[in-house]
């Protein structure tokens, strides 16, 4: 593992102080989910803060796989998305890209790099992550399909760290997992080492990986309680895992301590969904199918979302782990929140899926890739009443995206991510491919705080499915 220094103790105090600061004061009035029903009720004279603006865009000429993650590398430098390659769906394209990686020295204008193809038959790439010390490496997960022998795990790939250059790229190292190949992935920001996830029901399946030897990766474990862990963030402030299980034994929130050693975490607190309420109509809060947990970095919260498909759509709750009564042994939900137009899914798919945390002067926001909600941006300085702002429809170059078949059409958006180093969004698109947006605490636009007309049509995408 690398040597580079942890936080200091002044930035940690730092963080700590923010936790009692009082809040901003832009939270107010918005949408909630069944759309005229204001969030902040006391507040219809203020604005809600939260907007979002297109910079570029990218869909690659040719055979296109279906998108799935994406992420950026720290310096803001280098965009990527993973990939299911064309076979796990019926669309008629032969293609076998597993990782698509972009050129962002421009935002408005990034570009492809490369695109990775992968020989072995019947696997799939639901994640990708960046090395968090290292320029030039990226670690992309492999995922058993149906009619795979194989379970893999994860490949080591070198686009500027070694001999790689990021027009052709080298695979130094592939990973195997003990069952079905990683799920997802998470890279330490400060340390040499990335976790994979098994997706096991009845076994632990995080797996840390030493790979402060790109080509000689070393794993250990697995780690964690016995269930399928779907995602999992490093939080590098507390030296801890949020971790979110969707299924198997264990379904909820649980927290792994990795302060005394990243490659043998152990976990220090949970919160378990079965002793809590499933959805049961849109607008009310339900525990089911925990999907992501990611902290914010200035302060003792977390956002943790569902993702369920079906009738009703999953939500994101917020949890209290030291902000107020709660605590990393003890998290506490404190409030649950919708993605801005979330109504029964006969039509569309309006569960939230893949988030991000940012600060923005005294404003917290939040990014997500919420599927037929597109890219859209919430309000969070409130942890108690957060507020669904803008949105954006991921669905330019409709025509070259192809979206007659499965999985539906466009926006399908998959995930959003913040660059803190060059203040940008980043997100995929399972059909047309990756975004880069600005965001900002200005006062969103539009009616209701939804954003500009040019932004979001909710009429002509619910037309797209009937």
């Amino acid at each position: 593992m690398s040597d580079t220094p942890r936080r200091t103790l002044l930035k940690r105090i730092g963080i700590a102080g923010l936790t009692t600061a009082a809040l901003g004061t832009g939270a107010a009035a918005g949408r909630g989910p069944n759309h005229n029903t204001p969030n902040t009720p006391d507040q219809a004279n203020a604005r809600v803060r939260g907007r979002t603006d297109l910079l570029g865009h990218e869909l690659p000429e040719g055979e296109k796989p279906r998108y799935t993650f994406g992420t950026t590398s720290p310096d803001g430098m280098w965009g990527g998305v993973s990939s299911f390659p064309s076979s796990h769906f019926s669309t008629g394209s032969d293609s076998n890209v597993v990782a698509t990686l972009y050129d962002l020295s421009d935002l408005e204008n990034p570009t492809v790099a490369h695109e990775l193809e992968w020989p072995v038959e019947n696997h799939r790439s639901n994640h990708m992550r960046f090395d968090g010390t290292r320029d030039g490496l990226y670690y992309v997960t492999h995922e058993m399909d149906e009619g795979a022998e194989e379970p893999l795990g994860m490949s080591v790939v070198d686009f500027g760290w070694g001999e790689g250059t990021p027009e052709e790229p080298e695979v130094l190292a592939t990973l195997e997992t003990p069952n079905t190949g990683s799920h997802t992935n998470a890279e330490h920001p400060e340390d040499t080492v990335v976790y994979m996830i098994d997706k096991a029901d009845s076994e632990p399946g995080v797996i840390p990986v030493d790979v402060s030897e790109p080509g000689d990766p070393e794993q250990t474990g697995p780690f964690g309680p016995d269930g399928f862990c779907h995602a999992l963030e490093v939080d590098p402030i507390r030296e801890i895992l949020h971790c979110a299980y969707i299924g198997g034994d264990f379904v909820g929130y649980v927290i792994l301590d990795i302060s005394e050693d990243p490659l043998h975490p152990e976990e220090i607190g949970r919160f378990d969904y079965d002793d809590h309420p499933d959805y049961t109509e849109v607008g009310e809060p339900g525990f089911e199918d925990c999907h992501q947990a990611h902290f914010d970095p200035n302060r003792d919260i977390a956002i943790v979302g569902d993702e369920l498909f079906g009738e009703l759509p999953g939500g994101k709750h917020v949890f209290d782990i030291g902000w107020g009564e709660g605590s990393l042994e003890d998290p506490q939900p404190i409030s649950h929140f919708y993605s801005p137009d979330a109504r029964e899914q006969d039509v569309g798919v309006w569960t939230t899926h893949f988030h991000d945390i940012l600060q923005d002067g005294d404003e917290t926001l939040l990014v997500d890739g919420g599927y037929s909600q597109g890219f859209w941006v919430a309000n969070i300085t409130d942890p108690e009443n957060p507020v669904a702002t803008e949105r954006f429809a991921t669905d330019l170059e409709l025509d070259r995206a192809d979206t007659r078949h499965s999985p539906g059409t466009a926006p399908y958006n998959w995930s959003a991510v913040w660059n803190d180093e060059r203040e940008f969004a980043f997100s995929s698109d399972t059909l047309t491919g990756a975004y880069t947006f600005s965001v900002d605490a200005r006062p969103a636009r539009g009616e209701d705080g939804g954003g500009p007309d040019s932004h979001y049509d909710l009429e002509a995408i619910l037309e797209r499915y009937s």
